[in-house]
């Protein structure tokens, strides 16, 4: 797969769940809480990363955040190969398996995620999340 139709299927896809396009990043607002991913290629590779960052709007005044001013953030994970990766390097990666990946992430982290109370639920549910929240976001969800 080219660059180009990668990005075709990811525009796509991210589209098609409801994310607006604006730059390289698409968001998604929920009435506290706005949800930004933004797929970064890698310096070492063929490869790209999806990232996502949760951003508490009460806790943020930006009006268009960068994923990494999520107060949680994390990388989407693809099944390539039989192999569970957080890079879909896309000379290797087949169409199927990168659709079908980025359409289990977004229904898991994106679409179900639009409030900062389905956000606390699932840094309960995946604890590792834990590890990417900030101090002021366990404090302000009352997590701890």
């Amino acid at each position: 797969m080219n660059t180009y139709e990668f990005k075709k299927i990811g525009d796509e896809i991210n589209v098609s769940f409801g994310l607006i396009k604006r730059r390289n990043f698409y968001y998604l607002e929920g009435e506290d809480l706005t949800v930004v991913l933004g797929i970064q290629k890698s310096s070492y590779s063929s490869g790209y990363y999806f990232n996502l960052g949760y951003v508490i709007k009460i806790l943020n005044d930006k009006h268009y955040p960068n994923y990494t001013d999520g107060k949680v953030r994390l990388r989407f994970e693809f099944e390539m190969d039989g192999k569970t990766t957080d890079i879909v390097d896309i000379q290797d990666a087949l169409k199927d398996q990168l659709i079908s990946g980025l359409m289990r992430n977004i229904k898991h982290y994106i679409s179900s995620i639009t409030s900062t109370g389905a956000l606390k639920n699932l840094i309960l549910k995946e604890l590792d999340l834990l590890y990417q929240t900030t101090l002021a976001t366990k404090q302000y969800l009352k997590i701890e």
